[in-house]
């Protein structure tokens, strides 16, 4: 959309000579409370938008040459609002796109409604259902303006050409920054400053982890005494803090990709969240001694979006194979992308799509492990490869909104220099994003 200024002229200079054109679509006065005209409306807004965007201008009729005053003008205008129009747009248009509405006067002091539909976007605009009797729009249409002007499907190659060019133009910025994003990392960067305080929130966490572990004497916990991984992370950017009965919500909405989520939130007695020091801390691993080190989490999350967990490792929980000896080809590459992909959707939860998320990683008691292929067993991995470093640390900033196209390159960036500890050994290049596709797709 133009700025504020130039909009309030073009509106002006339309309403002095008003006419239909490509970019201009004149209504008669409509009752939005109809589906007829909630149709009829939907389909001149989605032929505007595949256009490039344009106004409808409620009220006026084209009669020849002339535009007049349409019949049936309404006492007021206060039906020709933002909610009611985009709510017509959230019914019929997928993708789903917001339009400006405004009531502006005429030179002849006659006000009516605009719907001021934007262009830019990067994939056809179609409709989602049929209008009542099956007129005035069809379920699954793409509109375009035609001359005429007129809203109508493509009826030629070149129309269809001309849409589909008018879209990939659209996205062509997006594509070349993700394409460039990628060869750069996923547009990751190293913790700047602010990690000063994320690294204070990671080590008091793991303070604290440990004084629970110290206050139950090790008796009937799981203390993981073989080494784990811990990660935190902070979100940066126009957030919305949570009162702990809020944060707890958010934690729960979080969607499953694994059968053992980072910061799960149980309901059962003994495990379940609680409120410790103005932050939600949660310790499975608190039950008993004998449980899984891979599901023994402790976490904590604050209102002000600082998150930490601690996971011992599934690899010392399997027959067959002595604690703190294996170290699995492809489970760090999934409990990776889980957390930053949690940290994605506490972004939007949060209220900032687009935040900056700081995040450190620490793998721990690697010394003496193995290289082995437990989570995937249809990997193979050939000679020892053994790591010498007993601990492995890494931090990592990157913008909320880059996850879902940069997913494979950002936790790559993570976990690479971790597998070259196994004696310099070089993940296959495709298994993280292959693998990350395996838990997208729920196929644990």
């Amino acid at each position: 959309m133009p700025d504020i200024a130039e909009l309030t002229f073009r509106i002006a200079d339309t309403l002095r000579d008003p006419r239909e054109s490509l970019d201009v679509e004149l209504k008669g006065w409509l009752d939005l409370a109809t589906r007829e005209h909630q149709a009829l409306l939907a389909k001149a807004i989605i032929a505007l938008a595949n256009h490039g965007g344009g106004m409808v201008i409620i009220g006026l009729e084209q009669q020849g040459a002339n535009v007049q005053e349409a019949e049936g003008r309404p006492i007021d205008l206060a039906a020709f609002n933002a909610d009611a129009i985009n709510g017509i747009v959230e019914r019929y248009a997928e993708p789903n796109f917001h339009c400006d509405v405004r009531v502006s006067a005429a030179p002849n002091g006659l006000e009516y409604p605009l719907v001021l539909v934007p262009g830019g976007h990067k994939i056809p605009i179609r409709s989602t259902r049929d209008g009542p009797n099956q007129n005035n729009i069809r379920q699954n249409a793409y509109y375009i303006r035609r001359p005429g002007p007129q809203s109508d499907t493509p009826q030629t190659g070149a129309e269809w050409d001309a849409l589909l060019r008018r879209c990939l133009v659209n996205g062509r910025d997006d594509l070349l920054d993700s394409f460039r994003l990628i060869l750069e990392g996923g547009g990751a960067s190293p913790l700047a400053q602010e990690g000063d305080v994320l690294r204070r929130w990671f080590d008091s966490s793991l303070e604290r982890w440990r004084s629970l572990v110290d206050a139950a004497g090790a008796v009937g916990v799981q203390s993981l005494p073989n080494g784990y991984y811990a990660v935190a992370y902070r979100l940066r950017g126009d957030i919305r803090p949570a009162d702990l009965v809020a944060l707890r919500e958010r934690l729960s909405r979080y969607p499953r990709h694994t059968g053992w989520p980072p910061f799960w939130v149980p309901t059962r007695e003994g495990i379940a969240p609680y409120i410790a020091d103005g932050n939600i801390e949660c310790w499975i691993g608190r039950e008993h001694n004998d449980r899984d080190p891979g599901h023994s989490d402790y976490w904590r999350a604050s209102p002000d979006g600082f998150f930490f967990l601690v996971r011992g490792y599934q690899e010392d929980g399997v027959e067959n194979r002595a604690a703190g000896t294996g170290f699995d080809l492809t489970l760090p590459t999934w409990r990776t992308g889980e957390v930053i992909l949690h940290a994605r959707a506490m972004a939007e939860q949060f209220g900032d799509p687009e935040a900056e998320v700081d995040m450190i990683i620490r793998w721990t008691g690697l010394a003496g492990r193995e290289l082995v292929t437990f989570g995937n067993p249809n990997r193979w991995i050939f000679d020892g490869h053994t790591a010498h470093d007993d601990q492995y640390e890494t931090s990592i900033s990157f913008p909320a909104a880059r996850v879902d196209d940069n997913l494979p390159e950002l936790v790559g960036q993570l976990v690479r220099p971790l597998y070259q500890r196994f004696d310099f050994f070089e993940l296959p290049g495709n298994l993280v994003a292959e693998e990350l596709a395996r838990m997208r797709e729920n196929r644990f």
